[in-house]
């Protein structure tokens, strides 16, 4: 039985065409992988950003019942930190020295195995927490500036703060319900997966430009 809730007429299109492009996309970037550092990490990423749009295209598009969805709220919460730890990887692996990406790897991945615990064991969290959350895992590099510029380059660099700050603002639009323009069909949800589409693409731009 479906739990009845009203949703906007394009909930789950947006995450469910960026699933199929991203598998052609990370199909692409895994076979330009040249040596077994840039295979793992194109692997890496690749599985976490193809995951992330499925689960929530899976999880938004039809109607399940209560037991069903609460199940699938967790993985799709869940997705959002392995995403993030996708992205890290390529850049820890490939573009850092080694000592200090190893590091910065092994960071962010704790931090998001706890961010997965939080996600599958504290369901009804507010979400303005959850947002600031993601975004203090996203950020985690900040103190490594120095590295990630001397590493990435300027282009990639403005490529990944800008992806960072599209995802903050997507963020923003899921922790406060706002705005509304058009509830019955595109709402703020909607708004939030369109933000994270083009943080996506941005980020993805940078693993390509990395791992080819």
């Amino acid at each position: 039985m479906s739990t009845g809730l009203k949703k906007p007429l394009l909930r789950g299109h947006i995450h469910q065409e960026s699933f199929f492009c991203s598998l052609g996309a990370c199909s692409m970037l895994v076979a330009k992988a040249s040596n077994s550092n840039s295979l793992i990490a194109s692997l890496a990423y690749s599985g976490c950003l193809i995951a992330l749009f499925g689960i929530s295209a899976l999880y938004h598009r039809p109607n399940w019942d209560e037991r069903r969805r609460a199940l699938l709220r967790r993985i799709d919460h869940s997705a959002i930190f392995l995403l993030i730890a996708g992205c890290f990887t390529p850049v820890c692996l490939l573009a850092l020295p080694e000592s200090v990406g190893l590091k910065l790897l092994a960071i962010v991945y704790v931090a998001v195995l706890f961010g997965i615990v939080k996600c599958i064991f504290w369901t009804n969290a507010p979400k303005w927490l959850s947002c600031i959350l993601y975004g203090c895992v996203l950020f985690l590099f900040v103190p490594y500036l120095k590295e990630f510029n001397q590493g990435l380059g300027l282009f990639n660099m403005v490529l990944i703060w800008l992806g960072c700050i599209v995802y903050s603002i997507g963020a923003a639009f899921y922790a406060f319900k706002r705005p509304n323009f058009f509830p019955d069909v595109f709402g703020h949800h909607e708004l939030f997966h369109a933000f994270t589409v083009v943080g996506a693409v941005l980020h993805f731009i940078v693993m390509y430009r990395l791992i080819t």
